[in-house]
C-alpha cells in the first residue's frame, strides 16, 4: 500500500500535478492578480466587470428565499445571482463563510488559480482511473491540460474557465466504465455542482453522464434505471431553494448561433510552429479550438497504432464516441465554415430553436473532444509501446506543444497583465450623490437601445455594488426589461425620490429637456453633468 502512495497515481503524484500548476501560476500571474487587486480586474467595460460587481451586489445583500437572489441589481423586482455569470455555488459559499466587513472585493483571481490547480488535478486522477501509473504520462497530461489553447484563452470569462468540471466527468466516466457501474451518488454531486458554477460546462458534462449510462447500460435493470435519475431529481428539488419562483418578467431571446461557431479549421489552425490563415470568422473566437503541433502529430501517430493494434475501444466506448460526434457537428453549428468559405448550410427543426438559444457559442461544444483526444492520444501510446518509444514520444509531443504553443501562452500573458480601464471618476460621483442616496435609476436599461451600454452600464453596476446601492437594472442574463417611455415614467413616478438618483446616459438623452418629460409635472428637477451622463434628483414643488 506504501510503494503504491509513492507511485504516480498516488499521492505523491497527485502533489507532483499541482506543483506543476504551481509553477506554471508563479511563472506567468503578475503580483496581485490572485488577490483580484491587479490592473487585469481593475476595468470598467469586460466581463469581468459583470462578475466582480454580481458577486459584490450579492455578497452584500440580506439573505434572501430563494438563495440566489437578491434585489440590489434589477431593483426592485431583483433577480438571481445566476443570470450575472458570478459562479453561484462559490458566491453562495463565500457568502456564508467570509465576514460580511471585507466587502466589496474580489473573489475571481483565487478562483482563476484554482482552476489551474484542478487541471492538474483531474489530469492525475484520469490517469489514476486508468491504471496507468507513469510519471511521464502523468507530466505530459498535466501540461497539456494546463496550456490547452482552449482553456488558456477563456481566462476573460471566470465561469468557462473551469474547464475541469468536464475533466471531472470523463474521470468518473472512465471510472464508472472499469467498474461497469453508473455510480449516481458520484455523478449527482459533480452534476449538481456543475450546475451551480456554470450551465455550458453543466451541459458537457451531463451529456457524459448520458453517454455512461448507456455504456454501463443502466437500462437493462430497473433498480438502475431508478437510480440514475437521482441527479435530475435532486438538482431539480435543489431549485427550490436556490432560484425558484422566478420573477415573472419578460425573458430575452439569445442570437448568435451560427456565429459563435467553430469553424472545420479551428482545431489545426496554428500557432507559433504553423499557422494556417483566414482560418476563421468573425465571431468564432467563441471556437477557438486549436490542439497544438505536438498533440495533432501525436494523434496521428496514435491512430496508426491503434490500426495495428486492434482492439476494442471504440466498440466498448461506442456511446462516448457519438457523443463526441455530436458535440463537434454541434459546435460547427448550422453554418459550416472551412476558413472564410461557408461549405454547408443545416436547416435545424424549429423544435431546436430553444436549445439554440440557451446554448448559441456552440464552438464552445468541442471542449470535450478536444480533451478526448488529448487523453486518448497519451492511453494509446503508452499501452501499445515499448517503454522507451513511449519516452521518446512524450518528450518530443511535451517539446513541440510547448515550443507551437508559445503565442498562445505570450496572448494569455498579455491579457492578464492588461492595463486598467476607468470610465467612471468616482470622486465626482460620490460628490454628487452625496450621502443620502441609497438608490440609483439609470437609462436606458440594459436590453434597450442604447449604442455604449459597456461604457456607461457596466462602470454603473460596478459602482453601485462597491458602494452598496441598488441599481435599477443590470447586465443580467436572459433578462428583457420594458422599454417604452409610458413604463419609464411609471417607474420613476414610484421611486423614492428623497433617497433616489436618476442617471441618464447623454450618448441618448442629449438634453435636460428630452428628461423633464419624463417626471411627474409636480417635481422640481436639478440635473448635472457628470462624465457620461446626466445626474438628476427630484424634489417635490412647492406650492
Amino acid at each position: 500500500m506504501r510503494d503504491n502512495q509513492l507511485k504516480s497515481t498516488g499521492w505523491v503524484g497527485l502533489l507532483i500535478a499541482i506543483g506543476i500548476a504551481v509553477f506554471f501560476i508563479l511563472r506567468y500571474f503578475p503580483d496581485g492578480f490572485l488577490l483580484g487587486t491587479s490592473s487585469y480586474w481593475n476595468t470598467e467595460t469586460e466581463d469581468v466587470t459583470q462578475y466582480i460587481s454580481g458577486f459584490n451586489a450579492y455578497f452584500q445583500a440580506p439573505f434572501s428565499w430563494p438563495l440566489l437572489a437578491f434585489d440590489s441589481f434589477n431593483y426592485p423586482v431583483g433577480t438571481r445571482i445566476t443570470f450575472l455569470d458570478a459562479l453561484p455555488l462559490y458566491s453562495l459559499l463565500l457568502k456564508v463563510f467570509v465576514p460580511a466587513h471585507v466587502a466589496p472585493f474580489n473573489p475571481f483571481g483565487v478562483w482563476i488559480g484554482l482552476a489551474f490547480v484542478l487541471q492538474a488535478v483531474c489530469a492525475w486522477w484520469i490517469l489514476k482511473e486508468l491504471r496507468i501509473a507513469s510519471w511521464l504520462a502523468l507530466i505530459t497530461l498535466v501540461v497539456l491540460f494546463i496550456l490547452s489553447p482552449a482553456f488558456l484563452a477563456r481566462v476573460p470569462h471566470t465561469s468557462l474557465f473551469s474547464q475541469w468540471i468536464v475533466l471531472g466527468a470523463l474521470a468518473l466516466y472512465i471510472r464508472s466504465a472499469r467498474l461497469s457501474q453508473l455510480r449516481p451518488v458520484a455523478w449527482t454531486l459533480w452534476l449538481a455542482m456543475a450546475f451551480y458554477l456554470n450551465i455550458y460546462l453543466f451541459t458537457m458534462a451531463t451529456a457524459i453522464y448520458i453517454a455512461t449510462f448507456f455504456t454501463v447500460r443502466s437500462y437493462q435493470s430497473l433498480r438502475q434505471l431508478a437510480w440514475s435519475a437521482l441527479p435530475v431529481v435532486v438538482i431539480g428539488l435543489s431549485l427550490l431553494i436556490t432560484v425558484l419562483p422566478l420573477p415573472r418578467e419578460a425573458v430575452a431571446p439569445e442570437g448568435g448561433f451560427g456565429v459563435y461557431s467553430m469553424n472545420l479549421l479551428s482545431p489545426i489552425a496554428g500557432a507559433s510552429l504553423m499557422s494556417i490563415p483566414n482560418a476563421s470568422m468573425p465571431g468564432q473566437g467563441e471556437g477557438y479550438n486549436y490542439l497544438g503541433l505536438g498533440v495533432i502529430l501525436a494523434f496521428l501517430i496514435a491512430l496508426r497504432v491503434h490500426q495495428t493494434h486492434p482492439s476494442p475501444t471504440f466498440t466498448r466506448h461506442r456511446s462516448l464516441f457519438i457523443l463526441m460526434l455530436l458535440f463537434t457537428l454541434y459546435a460547427l453549428s448550422n453554418r459550416i465554415y472551412f476558413g472564410t468559405v461557408e461549405v454547408l448550410t443545416l436547416n435545424y427543426p424549429a423544435f431546436m430553436d430553444i436549445l439554440t438559444s440557451q446554448f448559441r457559442a456552440s464552438g464552445r461544444f468541442f471542449w470535450p473532444v478536444g480533451y478526448c483526444i488529448i487523453v486518448f492520444t497519451v492511453v494509446m501510446l503508452y499501452r501499445h509501446t515499448r517503454r522507451v518509444v513511449f519516452a521518446g514520444l512524450m518528450l518530443a509531443l511535451l517539446f513541440v506543444q510547448v515550443m507551437d504553443l508559445r503565442s498562445v501562452r505570450h496572448n494569455f500573458v498579455d491579457t492578464i497583465n492588461r492595463p486598467p480601464s476607468q470610465i467612471l471618476t468616482t470622486a465626482l460621483w460620490d460628490k454628487e450623490l452625496g450621502p443620502q442616496a441609497a438608490h440609483l435609476y439609470f437609462y436606458p436599461k440594459f436590453r434597450c437601445p442604447s449604442p455604449d451600454v459597456l461604457q456607461t452600464l457596466m462602470p454603473m453596476m460596478r459602482y453601485s455594488a462597491e458602494r452598496g446601492l441598488t441599481l435599477n437594472t443590470g447586465y443580467i442574463a436572459r433578462h428583457q426589461p420594458p422599454c417604452d417611455t409610458a413604463s419609464l415614467q411609471t417607474e420613476i413616478s414610484q421611486a423614492d425620490r428623497a433617497r433616489s438618483a436618476f442617471v441618464f446616459n447623454q450618448s441618448v438623452y442629449g438634453s435636460v429637456e428630452s428628461i423633464t418629460p419624463l417626471f411627474p409635472a409636480n417635481v422640481t428637477l436639478h440635473c448635472n453633468r457628470v462624465d457620461f451622463a446626466f445626474v438628476c434628483k427630484a424634489h417635490e414643488s412647492k406650492e
